[in-house]
C-alpha cells in the first residue's frame, strides 16, 4: 500500500495538535480559574499550527511512500482510541459525584500517550528511506 507524503506531514501535524489538546484538559483545569486569556492562548497555538500545517503541506513534495495495512490499522486503531477517551472525558468530567482534577489528568495523561505514539508512527515512516 502507498501513501502521499503530504498526507503523513498533515497527519503528524494533526497528532501534534492532539498532543497540545491532551495537555490542554490538565492545564487548563489548573488555570483557567486565575489566567482567563489562557483560552485566547491555545486558540493562538491551534491557528498557528494550522497556518504552518497548511504551509507545509504546500511544500511537501508528492513523493508516493510505501505502509503497510498493519500500520495502518495501527493508526486507526489510536484514533479511534483517542475519540473514545476524548468523548468519555468531556462526559465524567461532568458527573459532579467523581473528582474532577484526577479524571483530567488521567484523561489528559492517556489522550497525550496516544498522540506520542500517533507521532512516533508518523516520524518512522516520514524518515523511512
Amino acid at each position: 500500500m502507498n501513501i502521499y507524503r503530504k498526507s503523513l506531514v498533515i497527519q503528524l501535524i494533526m497528532f501534534i495538535v492532539f498532543l497540545i489538546m491532551g495537555a490542554n484538559i490538565i492545564i487548563q483545569h489548573y488555570v483557567s480559574d486565575t489566567f482567563p486569556a489562557y483560552n485566547f492562548i491555545i486558540l493562538g497555538v491551534l491557528v498557528l499550527f494550522g497556518v504552518f500545517g497548511f504551509l507545509l503541506y504546500k511544500n511537501s513534495s508528492d513523493q508516493i511512500l510505501p505502509i503497510t495495512e498493519q500500520i495502518m490499522k495501527t493508526l486507526k486503531g489510536i484514533l479511534y482510541a483517542y475519540l473514545f477517551v476524548y468523548i468519555l472525558e468531556m462526559i465524567l468530567s461532568n458527573m459532579e459525584q467523581l473528582p474532577t482534577d484526577i479524571v483530567k489528568i488521567g484523561f489528559g495523561s492517556v489522550l497525550m500517550i496516544l498522540a506520542i505514539a500517533g507521532i512516533y508512527i508518523q516520524t518512522r515512516l516520514l524518515t523511512h528511506k
